[in-house]
């Protein structure tokens, strides 16, 4: 999961080095994608915003990595955010994501921003 969470804090949203598999999918409380692609597109624009990144604790077990992870964003009233990321890897390559966290304070931020 190295490349992975170092493509949040290190590469600024930049997955290209990340092995997703072209089907890659991934399910979250704001947006879900269905393709490598769509999700490498939300990553590099979703990073802009990302101003910490954390994995506060990671456990294994069989092909599913769980961490915890800590993040903040430079939108107005948007306090630092926790989430559960669950991550299904298959010979190597990330096959499933699934982020589970209360989005509803990140879908007001965004909409107030986009009015």
């Amino acid at each position: 999961m190295g490349l992975y969470y170092d493509a949040w804090q290190q590469r600024q949203g930049d997955f290209s080095d990340v092995p997703l598999a072209d089907d890659f999918q991934f399910v979250g409380p704001i947006a879900s994608f269905e393709t490598a692609e769509g999700y490498r597109a939300m990553a590099a624009e979703a990073a802009n915003l990302i101003t910490t990144f954390a994995v506060r604790h990671q456990f294994v077990e069989a092909n599913t990595v769980c961490s915890i992870i800590d993040w903040n964003m430079a939108l107005p009233g948007i306090a630092p955010m926790t989430g559960a990321e669950l991550l299904e890897v298959k010979d190597g390559v990330i096959v499933r994501g699934e982020l589970i966290y209360d989005g509803e304070p990140l879908r007001r931020a965004t909409a107030e921003r986009a009015a």
